[in-house]
């Protein structure tokens, strides 16, 4: 990796994933595995992983409870990730994979711990952004939601910072999240990847995600990437539509598809390529973390 990396992924909500494999798995039932594999993980870890592994220059911004902040770390730095993490007093959460191998079927849990960041976590956090966007990076990629007592600007916070020092802003995000990054025609986030169902309950004054997109970046001069699993990805700029189909597969583990599309995305970006072949890059980089049992993971 250079000294300066030139993309930043930050990311609120990290985890622990440990992916399970049975033949098949049945309700009221003792279930007995066939293997597992635990990683690291959180859509912003997944996303610097993916970077990493498909040749670009990344680093990851994120936090870790003290917990299980090494075992975290450890998991990071098995896989390449270098990993800036500020402390904080709580768990990094744990999500579960389980996968029947003999039907194909993917299973999500996902658990959350109870306690909530401090107002001087979020400050820690902030000030810590700050400090490494002089490092030179080309674009920051901002992922997934945030625990719980981080308040409504944290996110929004990161993007305008982001702006004002000219840098490519991706962002992964919803909701009011993604609401409040719009400050103008200039401050608010260059590149917005989300699916469908997420643009939707974002913008729930617009019945369909084609009009809303050609709209809202009609408004703000920004991109809309919408991935649609296995349907055809859209892509929308203030001048251009375009609708990309996807490539079906057989998918192994699709925790992390999304993730692989943004970094595919963001690589291609700060290479130089125009935004179609960068979200083609996306959805290559998509259909081969699907066939791998590692959330985020593009490789072997």
């Amino acid at each position: 990796m250079s000294e300066r990396p030139d993309i930043l992924t930050v990311g609120l909500s990290p985890a622990i994933q440990k992916s399970i494999l049975f033949s098949e798995f049945s309700l009221h039932e003792v279930n007995r595995s066939t293997s597992y594999f635990t990683d690291a993980a959180g859509k912003c870890v997944n996303v610097c992983r993916v970077l990493v592994q498909g040749g670009y220059s990344a680093e990851c911004l994120t936090l870790s409870g003290v917990d299980n902040a090494k075992e975290f770390q450890a998991l990071c730095e098995r896989d390449g990730i270098a990993l800036t993490a500020v402390p904080t007093g709580k768990k990094v959460r744990t999500c579960t994979t389980i996968i029947e191998t003999v039907t194909g079927n993917c299973t999500e849990l996902v658990v959350n711990e109870p306690e909530v960041v401090t107002p001087e976590e979020e400050e820690a956090f902030k000030k810590t952004f700050l400090v490494m966007l002089d490092r030179g990076y080309k674009a920051v990629v901002i992922s997934g939601s945030k625990l719980g007592g981080y308040s409504d600007e944290i996110i929004p916070f990161i993007v305008k910072e982001t702006k004002r020092r000219g840098l490519i802003s991706i962002v992964d995000i919803k909701g009011k999240d993604l609401l409040n990054s719009y400050f103008s025609h200039m401050i608010r986030p260059d590149y917005v990847k989300i699916n469908g169902e997420e643009f939707l309950e974002t913008f729930p004054e617009y019945d369909d995600v084609i009009t809303g997109i050609k709209d809202t970046t009609k408004k703000y001069g920004n991109a809309y990437i919408i991935s649609r699993g296995s349907q055809s990805s859209l892509v929308a700029t203030a001048t251009s539509f375009d609708e990309l189909p996807s490539k079906r597969l057989i998918p192994v583990n699709p925790i992390g598809c999304g993730d692989s599309m943004t970094a595919g995305l963001a690589g291609g970006l700060v290479s130089g390529l125009p935004l179609v072949e960068a979200v083609l890059k996306g959805i290559e980089f998509a259909a081969k973390n699907v066939k791998s049992v590692h959330p985020g993971w593009i490789i072997g």
